[in-house]
């Protein structure tokens, strides 16, 4: 079963804290001199972490003080206090911060996300303006599922000189697949409700090993992910999203893990600051994961 994003319900959603550390790490620590263009301190340098979904409200955004190389730092400041605007077709939408920790949203109920949207980001900080573009992906087309359940092995009995259990799906994916005549660029994220009563894939001493669950695929051109049953952690209903993306979040991805020898500044779609400014369209399919039987 497939459906929008924005019809699912507002306890489930995309681990964004992870799309963030990915795109906040590579400029946790920045050399000033790399850019020509940018403010002469590092309080002064704004890096952006900027996410647009369609469909959905606009509160992903986010502001930090970047960190110059060598500085005794471990973890930037969030801004609370810059001037945040979007503008579409002319029209300006003023956005609000939203507690202390730099993320700003917009309050209103008139913007609204959509396909082949083009979105400016203005931010106006310390005397500094810092723009962006981007505009809103088309959906992932023909989203598919194999099955609505998905099978684990039941692992009853199993244990330190414990036997039994059924262990064919061990080998078998779970696959997602889609339309991707263009090859354009993908990825998928796999998300659960917390039960209160967790009924776990796995018994204790596999599980204490593995930890929690999280999947996030990496950018692809590919048309289908294989999930792998057991990299789940409990039973029941489970949401699998497939996101179509901008090149600017490929970008990013692709240059996350530089060598500290030769450390360079990362791509970036910010006029006068550093991160990122992206849209992402995707579509929801649910699917139950169940206990096949001994």
């Amino acid at each position: 079963m497939a459906y929008n994003r924005a019809n699912r319900s507002s306890k489930i959603s995309i681990p964004m804290k992870t799309l963030r550390v990915l795109c906040i790490s590579l400029f946790v620590l920045v050399a000033i001199g790399c850019d020509s263009t940018a403010p002469d301190t590092a309080e002064d340098l704004l890096v952006v972490e900027a996410f647009l979904f369609a469909g959905e409200p606009v509160n992903d955004v986010r502001l930090k003080r970047a960190i110059p190389f060598g500085s005794a730092d471990s973890s930037s400041v969030p801004v609370n206090d810059a001037s945040v605007t979007l503008m579409k077709a002319g029209t300006s939408y003023p956005l609000t911060a939203s507690g202390a920790d730099g993320f700003y949203a917009y309050d209103g109920e008139d913007l609204t996300i959509e396909t082949g949207d083009t979105f400016l980001l203005s931010i106006d900080y310390n005397g500094t303006t810092i723009t962006a573009t981007t505009t809103v992906p088309g959906p992932p087309q023909n989203v598919q599922l194999p099955s609505s359940e998905m099978p684990v092995p039941n692992f009853a009995g199993i244990g330190f000189g414990g036997g039994g259990g059924n262990f064919d799906s061990l080998s078998e994916f779970f696959t997602v697949t889609w339309d991707n005549p263009a090859a354009n660029y993908h990825f998928v994220v796999v998300t659960s409700d917390d039960p209160e009563d967790p009924d776990f894939i796995l018994p204790d001493f596999v599980r204490d090993f593995i930890g929690d669950f999280e999947i996030i695929s990496e950018p692809t051109t590919a048309d289908f992910h294989d999930i792998i049953p057991v990299t789940l952690s409990w039973l029941g209903p489970h949401y699998v999203t497939v996101y179509q993306i901008n090149q600017e979040y490929v970008d990013l991805y692709e240059n996350r893990e530089q060598d500290s020898r030769d450390l360079t500044e990362p791509p970036s779609n910010i006029e006068g600051g550093l991160g990122v400014f992206t849209a992402f369209n995707g579509v929801v399919s649910i699917f139950d994961v169940v206990r096949e039987s001994l």
